[in-house]
């Protein structure tokens, strides 16, 4: 099962109490996540179908598109009107008038606001998606309970992720909270920058694809909190020494390739890295 957090006490006895309860909110939304939205299995082949189709299991922030619908442009419309709910938010803090209505973004590209143009047809799908769905930054203000923080696009045919942190937006309520993320079993040929705009990722499986440059794990430094990684499957993993080279550059992991990472392994690793650089 993918991390949702720290795991919490029984009860609360005495003076000890559960761990989650002492946490502030910003650390409790990990702790409060649906299920993975899954949409392994899909036929996928860009990220961006992944607004065309709903998930095998769990519940994405949006519904999925019509067949008519225009991916992009609606990707769009939902860019500005979370960026709009976002500005009307921070005014609210920082002003004690009332709020004016919170619109979607669709002025026309004369009027000189700057805003977006967006077709009728992706206002209306908006408007009715709307009711029904919490913008990020209001689930982060309340540290009420996120769709999911969990992410499954194995088993597909993804060439690149190219474009992901754009789609998040409508799979999850929080992007920023991605801890877990599976796009085992494509056809990806190197890790991508895009996954590197998910600072909260834990747990990234990348194992069946086709990476066959080892440096670019190398990438994955950028990413604090990640503990858990798969990697064989891929070309690289035909390198002599490869799981020690790879747990060596990325000191936090703690399991690699469904295997738990020792001390004593770890130790035997960083004496193997130090003698190889004096090689």
């Amino acid at each position: 099962m993918p991390p949702i957090g720290a795991e919490a006490s029984s009860g609360i006895t005495g003076r000890h109490r559960a761990e989650w309860l002492t946490q502030p909110i910003s650390e409790q939304k990990t702790l409060a996540a649906g299920p993975p939205v899954d949409y392994s299995f899909k036929d996928l082949k860009t990220v961006l179908d992944l607004v065309m189709v709903e998930p095998t299991s769990g519940t994405a922030r949006k519904p999925a598109l019509p067949p008519d619908g225009n991916p992009m442009e609606y990707l769009e419309a939902l860019a500005a009107q979370d960026q709009a709910r976002a500005d009307s938010e921070s005014l609210n803090m920082t002003s004690t008038a009332a709020a004016s209505p919170l619109l979607i973004a669709a002025g026309n590209p004369g009027n000189g606001s700057g805003t977006p143009s967006v077709s009728n047809s992706s206002k209306r799908l908006l408007t009715a998606q709307r009711s029904s769905t919490t913008s990020p930054n209001h689930v982060a203000a309340l540290g009420a309970k996120l769709n999911s923080n969990s992410l499954r696009l194995c088993n597909n045919h993804l060439l690149s992720l190219n474009g992901l942190s754009r789609v998040m937006r409508h799979v999850l309520d929080d992007p920023s909270q991605l801890v877990w993320l599976d796009v085992s079993s494509n056809q990806l040929g190197t890790i991508e920058d895009a996954v590197l705009e998910f600072p909260s990722l834990q747990v990234l499986y990348y194992h069946g694809n086709n990476i066959t440059n080892i440096n670019d794990v190398l990438k994955l430094q950028a990413l604090p909190k990640l503990n858990k990684l798969t990697l064989h499957g891929n070309p690289i993993a035909e390198t002599k020494n490869y799981k020690n080279w790879v747990v060596a550059h990325l000191p936090n992991l703690r399991n690699m390739d469904f295997g738990t990472i020792t001390k004593e392994e770890r130790n035997k690793i960083e004496t193997w890295f130090k003698l190889s650089k004096k090689k």
